[in-house]
């Protein structure tokens, strides 16, 4: 293949060596695959690039060279400036909708603190991602309706055209747009949700971030009514998870997984079933505490946390707001 990219393409050394990798590196993942489907097809153009020997990139300046060509760079992440100390590595040029993209790899060797400064735990469910201790909740809404509502424009088009929506180019392209669109909100908000986790880390002045483990909830998806389940598969807790851990490695912070069973249901205060007062209220009849079930969860959650790691005072702590 070498030979051929080089005498009957024409492309440069380096270029043909990067294609060649990357065949190689896609065909392997396919053949890995237990459930292989059909053989790897070439769709989207791309191509894999060697730091240094295919590209350079100047941070400073806002330019890349690329098989000697120099090009501005007229897009950039707003926090490019993070990654000035970080180390180049390989990238892949994407062509997308007319325009080419430079997704580049940084490595950076960050220190984790594993002493046990404080911790904080994440809730994450369908309205609201909860963060917080025994002592302070936050919290920010989600954008699963907005997910949700261009899910069902799509879904709307696909039962108005049941026979030409599949060859109609208008049709099929409106239906790829609203998926793209709910796709596009999902992955922003995950990204923006794991930057503002850590952001609060750092403000809480602490170095272990408490989550759910997700493995009981994917067991028992089967078993919810079908609107839920939608919302559920929609909502992606697991791209949320990721990016928050993503954010935390970034910043040298530790993650812990927890059993989040009954997580919202518990007393923090004395670990008695609660039973709901009012809509998403709770309140346990033994020692009278009463609070929102996301408090309640994100509460439990640190408390977990904290007999995971043997620091943080026991939960009994916890205030009452009778």
């Amino acid at each position: 293949m070498y030979k051929v990219l080089r005498e009957e393409y024409g492309l440069p050394s380096k270029l043909a060596q990067d294609c060649y990798r990357d065949a190689i590196a896609t065909y392997k993942g396919w053949l890995k695959n237990p459930k292989r489907g059909r053989f790897p097809v070439l769709k989207n153009i791309s191509v894999w690039l060697t730091a240094k020997a295919s590209y350079t990139l100047d941070l400073e300046n806002k330019k890349a060279k690329i098989l000697g060509q120099e090009v501005q760079i007229i897009g950039y992440p707003h926090n490019l400036d993070f990654y000035k100390d970080w180390e180049i590595k390989e990238a892949r040029l994407v062509m997308r909708a007319d325009e080419w993209y430079l997704h580049v790899t940084m490595k950076k060797k960050v220190k984790v603190e594993k002493e046990v400064k404080g911790l904080i735990a994440v809730d994450i469910n369908m309205d609201f991602i909860t963060l917080g201790n025994d002592k302070q909740v936050i919290e920010i809404p989600t954008k699963l309706s907005d997910v949700y509502h261009y899910k069902k424009l799509a879904e709307g088009l696909q039962r108005k055209y049941p026979k030409r929506w599949k060859e109609n180019k208008r049709i099929l392209n409106r239906i790829r747009h609203f998926h793209t669109r709910a796709r596009n909100i999902l992955i922003d908000f995950a990204r923006k949700v794991g930057k503002w986790v850590i952001d609060e880390a750092i403000k809480f002045s602490v170095n272990y971030i408490v989550l759910e483990r997700l493995n009981r909830m994917i067991s028992r998806v089967k078993e919810l009514k079908k609107d839920f389940r939608d919302r559920l598969y929609l909502m992606e807790y697991s791209r949320i998870q990721y990016w928050i851990g993503w954010e935390a490695k970034k910043h040298g912070l530790n993650v812990i997984y927890v059993d989040a069973k009954y997580s919202s249901q518990t007393c923090p205060k004395c670990g008695s079933r609660m039973v709901e007062s009012s809509y998403r209220m709770l309140k346990c009849e033994k020692c009278g505490y009463e609070d929102h079930r996301d408090y309640i969860a994100v509460k439990n959650l640190y408390g977990r946390g904290s007999l995971t790691l043997s620091t943080a005072p026991q939960m009994r702590d916890v205030t009452t707001n009778r």
